[in-house]
């Protein structure tokens, strides 16, 4: 199991978010079935959720993991 800078499993600051759209790209070209593809999948989802969250009146940065 490979450690990532992004674990625990959410975006919390614009850095954070940088780094998963850096890593996201370097992933792009990868076999979805494999180990490599699961983190594509899972950086995906943390960047759409922290896109959402961002657009969402109210809610100032940076968010503190629960």
């Amino acid at each position: 199991d490979m450690a990532h800078v992004l674990d625990p499993k959410r975006l919390c600051t614009e850095r954070d978010y940088c780094a998963a759209l850096d890593e996201l790209e370097e992933l792009r070209n990868i076999d979805a079935g494999s180990p490599v593809g699961w983190r594509f999948d899972e950086l995906a989802l943390l960047i759409r959720e922290y896109e959402a969250t961002m657009r969402s009146p109210g809610v100032s940065w940076p968010v503190n993991p629960a």
